[in-house]
């Protein structure tokens, strides 16, 4: 079909997100009434805790139902510093902070400040699926390098050229939940540096670490200096829905971003900033649990799943994913189970081709769905 001439090509020619197709898909297939065991979403199915729902039903009876700071609430961005403070050490104002309606927002804000037409960005892959497709909405050429298994400094070298402004860097990495170790991260902050480019840090699925240590490039004040850091509270408290995130930028950067801010979205509701902050409260509370939660099934999971033939698992210290490697075409696999046996994945080629061979798997569904797949699974196996 021709391209409408009142469509853009940077709009046009994006591929839809994976993601976002299955679970459309998986809607449209449970409203006719398939019972689809879910092994393929990124909600990580946490409901909401009533407190978090009870402060933003009380800020909405106090009348916060107004526009309010573009930047965000002051309260909330106080926060967000002191929980980075906490973290890792990195000492932010909270002039330096800025909420948006969820981590994808945080990333497009971070690239439309930093990259201009013409610009290259260097994106891993496997990798979340609005990495590249953020970078063209800029303006910018997405530069797609494979980083499976580790983050290689001498490849991302030599694919820089003068045009490259930006790298970006997930961890806990979106499919595969590995977690960049700290010589990696140093690697691209002295390339970053050297070459005077801009970092991005996707940290989103930081506070699901199940085990060992977690670098962070704004830890220290050079990397602080140009890593923009995007956040949400999404997978951290269930709040999918609240659309919530922030971004951290260097210091003194915020106030000429947030510009971005007030001529799109404007402002995040001042009630879903009050549910925020009730959650950063009950912190200490809610997510030990639900990292427990989630590593106990990861390893359930990755047990069950490596005595079938063909399939090699091995859990990853964080988030709720596993990245297992299969012995067969995956786009071919994912359908097959979702077509036969009413099980859904994503192929690891879906984020990319660096993913191939892999299929993504998230273990955020019932203990009573995840046995009933796993049972289906292994009597089909591969379908050889």
């Amino acid at each position: 079909m021709a391209l409408s001439p009142f469509l853009t090509a940077r709009v046009a020619e994006l591929k839809p997100s994976a993601t976002v197709e299955m679970t459309e898909r998986l809607r449209a297939a449970r409203a006719a009434g398939r019972n689809i065991l879910s092994l393929s979403s990124g909600d990580p199915n946490i409901e909401t805790d009533s407190r978090i729902i009870d402060a933003a039903e009380r800020a909405m009876r106090a009348g916060d139902t107004r526009y309010g700071p573009a930047a965000g609430m002051p309260a909330l961005r106080e926060a967000i510093a002191e929980r980075e403070q906490r973290r890792c050490g990195a000492t932010y104002e909270a002039a330096d902070i800025l909420v948006t309606p969820g981590g994808k927002f945080a990333l497009l804000t971070a690239l439309m400040g930093t990259v201009a037409p013409g610009d290259e960005v260097i994106v891993p892959e496997p990798g979340w699926v609005s990495y590249g497709p953020c970078v063209k909405l800029c303006g910018g050429t997405p530069v797609i390098l494979p980083m499976l298994d580790r983050v290689d400094s001498a490849m991302i070298e030599r694919a820089i050229t003068p045009r490259t402004k930006a790298i970006i860097l997930n961890s806990p990495v979106n499919p595969s939940g590995r977690v960049l170790p700290q010589d990696e991260i140093d690697a691209v902050l002295a390339l970053a540096e050297r070459h005077n480019l801009v970092l991005v840090f996707d940290q989103v699925y930081s506070d699901l670490l199940h085990e060992g240590p977690f670098a962070y490039p704004q830890a220290t004040p050079a990397g602080q200096a140009r890593t923009f850091v995007v956040d949400s509270f999404s997978k951290t408290f269930g709040m999918t829905g609240w659309r919530l995130g922030y971004l951290a930028t260097p210091p003194g950067l915020a106030k000429t971003i947030l510009r971005f801010v007030q001529h799109s979205i404007y402002c995040v509701p001042g009630f879903v900033q009050a549910a925020g902050l009730e959650a950063l409260g009950l912190y200490d509370e809610l997510v030990p649990v639900y990292r427990e939660r989630f590593r106990t099934k990861q390893l359930r999971v990755a047990e069950h799943l490596n005595k079938i033939d063909g399939i090699e698992c091995t859990a990853p210290r964080a988030s709720f994913y596993l990245f297992p490697h299969v012995a067969a075409d995956d786009s071919a696999l994912a359908t097959a189970w979702l077509d036969k046996l009413d099980v859904s994945s994503l192929p690891g080629s879906a984020f990319g081709a660096a993913g191939a061979g892999h299929l993504r798997l998230s273990v955020t569904a019932s203990d009573a769905d995840i046995d009933e797949a796993l049972e289906r699974i292994a009597r089909f196996g591969l379908g050889a």
